[in-house]
């Protein structure tokens, strides 16, 4: 069987997700980075593959498939050999996961995207005032959740991935209070000490793609 490919850009949070994922499954992963500042995906090839034009993407066995969720799910379902990621039995621990991918599209990744599309494509040199409250929000919203070392039960899950890859960028950008949300502070150093795939994914991409972007910001806060 052919390795699935993937098609994500390295700044992506959600493609992140899907990386991860496919690491703890150990799959087989065929990795192509697209250059949106290009339009790689509007292309008719990609487009004819997802016609939203969004990233991540994956083909499996010919069958294209998007949104970092949806596939997230579905690769678990296929290849997990246990249910540690996303119960199948257990219906309400994957509601409460499932209500986590829902906060992280709904919420704290549509904040992030609505802050970096002007800094990537208009030429932004400032974040406005409502969009720093949005994350503080988001923040608020997280410490009063959070309950232990990981969102949902006593070990990681989908949840934790999809929500660890969003939040780190908004960290890296926004930096969260320690003092304000220290729940939420511990959690996202917790994830970073003791997983050892954040930091390559997560905290070394945002370095490397959004330096430029973070020393902007500094500038003219």
């Amino acid at each position: 069987m052919a390795p699935i490919t993937l098609y994500t850009t390295r700044r992506s949070a959600p493609g992140r997700a899907v990386e991860i994922v496919a690491r703890l499954l150990d799959l087989e992963m065929e990795t192509t980075y697209i250059n949106l500042a290009n339009k790689d995906h509007m292309t008719p090839e990609y487009l004819k593959m997802n016609p939203q034009h969004t990233v991540p993407t994956i083909v499996d066995d010919g069958v294209a498939l998007y949104d970092s969720h949806a596939i997230n799910v579905y690769l678990i379902s296929k290849y997990a050999k246990n249910e540690d990621l996303y119960p199948r039995k257990d219906l309400i621990a994957q509601a409460r996961i499932n209500a986590w991918l829902h906060f992280e599209s709904g919420v704290l990744f549509s904040r992030l995207r609505a802050t970096l599309v002007p800094f990537f494509y208009h030429g932004a040199k400032k974040i406005p005032s409502e969009n720093l409250e949005g994350f503080r929000q988001a923040y608020e919203l997280l410490e009063a959740t959070l309950k232990g070392k990981f969102l949902v039960g006593d070990s990681l899950t989908l949840a934790d991935i999809s929500i660890c890859t969003t939040l780190s960028t908004a960290n890296y950008l926004v930096p969260i209070d320690s003092q304000r949300f220290p729940k939420l502070a511990n959690y996202l150093n917790d994830l970073e000490r003791n997983q050892p795939w954040f930091g390559e994914l997560n905290t070394d991409r945002n370095i490397k793609n959004l330096a430029t972007i973070k020393k902007t910001i500094e500038k003219n806060a």
